[in-house]
């Protein structure tokens, strides 16, 4: 008869997806997932098989806290202004964390991505967030509340890159104010240019116009 597990599973992968977004995969020893877990290792590999298995599910832990901060943006009526807070929620996150990157680019520009499903799992998410961009762009575009000459998918592309640029710049001396700014700055080159009403003829010039015709 099976054993029964004795830990709380979701608490595990928590604790193990903080060790793995600090520390990164190759950085974090077995010994630091066993103080994190609070596990022996023999627990952790009979769970898990090995630091391979333990990882793929702390990351595929993490895929679902992104396609849950991706909801607001699946809303009715959605638009830049829900974008600009995906941005500014996303940096508040990394500094709450204490890290300089989202797990999925510290884990794509490591060794491990040779590793098919480590790969598969980094680009899924990544396209995810893209394609979520994507369809607010799109609606605004629709909407006229963004520039009309826009390809959406291009332009989440951009704001892909914006976004994570952005933790760079804050973790390489940029003030709170250059983000806020670079925030701005992106987000004016993607809006629609205000409409400035027509000038209506005033009386006095309607009159002076029919006199000289």
């Amino acid at each position: 008869m099976a054993r029964t597990r004795e830990f709380d599973m979701d608490l595990v992968l928590e604790r193990s997806l903080s060790a793995f977004w600090m520390r990164g995969f190759e950085g974090a020893s077995i010994r630091d997932l066993v103080e994190a877990t609070g596990l022996k290792a023999q627990s952790l590999y009979n769970a898990f098989g090995d630091k391979r298995g333990l990882f793929l599910a702390a990351l595929a832990r993490y895929r679902a806290h992104v396609s849950e901060s991706l909801t607001p943006l699946g809303a009715p009526g959605a638009g830049l202004a829900e974008l600009s807070q995906y941005l500014e929620t996303f940096l508040s996150v990394l500094r709450a964390q204490g890290v300089s990157a989202c797990l999925l680019v510290k884990t794509a520009f490591g060794e491990q991505t040779s590793d098919p499903e480590i790969r598969a799992l980094v680009t899924a998410s990544g396209a995810a967030v893209r394609a979520a961009f994507s369809a607010v762009i799109a609606a605004s575009v629709a909407r006229g509340e963004a520039r009309a000459d826009l390809d959406p998918k291009h332009a989440a592309a951009y704001l892909f890159t914006v976004l994570h640029g952005l933790s760079a710049l804050s973790h390489t001396g940029g003030t709170s104010a250059d983000v806020q700014a670079s925030i701005v700055e992106t987000f004016g080159a993607l809006r629609a240019p205000c409409k400035r009403p027509s000038k209506r003829p005033s009386k006095r010039s309607s009159n002076r116009q029919r006199r000289t015709t």
